[in-house]
């Protein structure tokens, strides 16, 4: 992490997203990065999209900012910028979901305004295009996000997501089934992810699919999926996995310790359970918890679209499943579902990588993390040079004559 700076740190930067303390990718990236300049010695404050109600606080040297009205806080970007005295805002959440009457009121105030954003879809939805000509700079997870808003016309810098590679890293996988209650002798496979809508984003029918397959020449093998959250109408996991008839093979621990209880330390702890992970979502402006496992040394199967690709390295790290169709959605876009059989071939990939050499596997999981998805990479290279120019745009510093001079 990087050591407070001696160097000029009075540009005041508001950052709009999930709070820090919430267990979302979002709220996990933004904690990363937030603590990261909080430590360089930056202002920082956020504005609530969810996890505060009520009142302002201040947490960890971080002033927070309360949702009002706004389901996705961007009234409180707004008021939040306002009361702080932001510079600069910037936002780490879906664009399609601000509302732009506030972001033109941030524009008037004359407070510059930054957009951190996936693109997950194929064409970009609208509902992004309408809301970013009222951003400064663009700032893309992904080199498909970033090559899609090209095709629009929009110029975008690059910066990918990051993870604690000292955080999350392999532990005694023995210990942490023990803790538990997972048995030691199966090959387990794991997916850590939202269940939200029906049908299900991150493909828990198409893993499922897969899983009969391959379980059908593994009789050893099993499926942990564990929802970190979920909402009504969501995909009937169990239900599902009864009928294909392998609900016997379907492992899924306590909801409400999964959606309230655990915390990142028990998700770290859970994913070094698994031999391998299943990610193959339709659509993903990046994924997370696909980098996160192989932080942990754990080798993922992913859907070949989007961005997923460009997190793992085929044979090496995980292997990338092919889609056969794709569906057309109520946001105007394109999600791809992947094809199962072609999921039960990536799954079989890994597998015999794994019987071949664990080590070898574990090592270039952690090695690619650490080479192109290391979080303080991500600061020093990015953040902390990007904030100090426009530092010098916003306010630059005062120009001091001479003593000499001074004195004419």
């Amino acid at each position: 992490m990087t050591t407070v700076s001696s160097k000029r740190r009075d540009l005041k930067i508001i950052f709009h997203g999930d709070v820090l303390w919430a267990e979302s990718g979002y709220s996990v990236e933004l904690a990363y990065i937030i603590e990261r300049l909080i430590a360089d010695g930056w202002q920082i404050a956020q504005a609530s999209k969810a996890g505060l109600h009520s009142s302002v606080i201040d947490y960890k040297g971080v002033r927070m900012y309360p949702a009002v009205d706004d389901p996705h806080g961007s009234d409180t970007l707004f008021y939040g910028a306002r009361h702080f005295g932001a510079h600069l805002a910037i936002s780490m959440i879906d664009m399609w979901v601000i509302n732009p009457q506030f972001l033109q009121q941030l524009k008037q105030s004359g407070v510059k305004y930054w957009a951190y954003f996936p693109i997950d879809s194929n064409p970009i939805t609208p509902g992004v295009l309408k809301n970013l000509p009222f951003c400064d700079k663009l700032i893309t997870f992904s080199q498909f996000g970033h090559d899609q808003l090209a095709k629009e016309g929009f110029a975008s810098e690059l910066c990918l997501e990051g993870v604690d590679t000292e955080q999350l890293k392999p532990l005694d996988k023995m210990e942490m089934r023990k803790k538990y209650g997972i048995r030691p002798d199966m090959f387990l496979w794991g997916m850590i992810a939202a269940n939200k809508e029906n049908p299900p984003r991150k493909g828990f029918e198409e893993a499922l699919d897969a899983f009969k397959i391959f379980e059908a020449n593994h009789p050893d093998a099993y499926i942990l999926i564990n929802n970190q959250q979920i909402s009504p109408g969501n995909f009937p996991i169990r239900d599902y996995a009864n009928y294909l008839k392998i609900g016997h093979k379907l492992i899924q621990l306590d909801q409400l310790f999964a959606s309230i209880f655990s915390t990142r330390e028990d998700v770290h702890m859970l994913i070094n359970c698994f031999d391998a992970v299943l990610h193959p979502s339709q659509t993903e402006g990046f994924g997370l918890n696909i980098v996160e496992s192989e932080s942990c040394g754990i080798p993922v199967v992913v859907n070949g679209v989007m961005s997923m690709p460009e997190l793992v390295i085929e044979g090496v790290t995980g292997s990338i499943a092919k889609t056969n169709r794709k569906r057309w959605t109520s946001m105007n876009n394109f999600w791809q579902p992947a094809d199962p059989i072609n999921v039960a071939n990536s799954m079989e990939i890994v597998w015999q990588m794994l019987q071949k050499d664990p080590k070898k596997v574990a090592y270039d999981c952690r090695k690619l993390v650490k080479e192109k998805f290391n979080i303080d990479k991500q600061v020093n290279n990015f953040w902390i040079p990007a904030l100090e120019a426009e530092q010098e745009r916003i306010n630059p510093p005062s120009l001091t004559l001479p003593a000499q001079i001074s004195k004419i």
